[in-house]
């Protein structure tokens, strides 16, 4: 693969979404050694203690083969997951593909579906789409000339407070 290259659906793992209960294999508050065995892993390939702008401590672990990054909060339980836009796997809510997706289309089906269950619409300091009733936000992440999603799925206290608790690392990852 380069380093543009978008992997197939077909070529993707299958994992489903759990508002505020799991992404996958992942649950909500494990640790993350936890994470790791999930993921079939020993360890992520890199891990780092960042601060957010809120100026907490967080852990941020990437898995990168997978394309996956936990970032763990306080105690370090897992709180929010990002599914990279060109080699993660395919994340669904309600038979929705959430990840690599074209972000206009994305946008219209948040605003569908929180309309449609009575949730929340956010939109992030970045513009980006999300709920917080579903710990959501449909980032956009660049593949060469086009842009698809990257979602984030956080714990509803995250979602509550993104621009706080999300490294600036995160933000800037296009």
């Amino acid at each position: 693969m380069s380093i543009w290259d978008v992997k197939k659906d077909s070529e993707r793992e299958e994992w489903l979404f759990v508002p505020h209960v799991s992404v996958g294999p992942l649950r909500f508050g494990m640790a993350p050694d936890e994470v790791s065995a999930s993921l079939r892993s020993n360890a992520p390939i890199s891990r780092h203690v960042k601060r957010t702008s809120g100026n907490s401590e967080l852990v941020e672990a990437q898995f990168t083969k997978l394309g996956v990054t936990a970032y763990y909060g306080k105690g370090e339980v897992l709180a929010c997951v990002a599914v990279d836009a060109l080699a993660g796997p395919q994340v669904r809510l309600d038979g929705t593909a959430l990840v690599a997706r074209v972000p206009s289309e994305a946008e219209e089906w948040v605003c569908n579906h929180t309309d449609t269950h009575e949730s929340d619409l956010i939109y992030t300091h970045a513009a980006d789409p999300g709920s917080e009733d579903l710990g959501l936000i449909l980032r956009a992440q660049r593949a060469g000339d086009i842009v698809l999603t990257r979602p984030l799925f956080l714990i509803r206290e995250w979602a509550q407070r993104s621009w706080d608790c999300i490294p600036a690392s995160e933000w800037s990852t296009f």
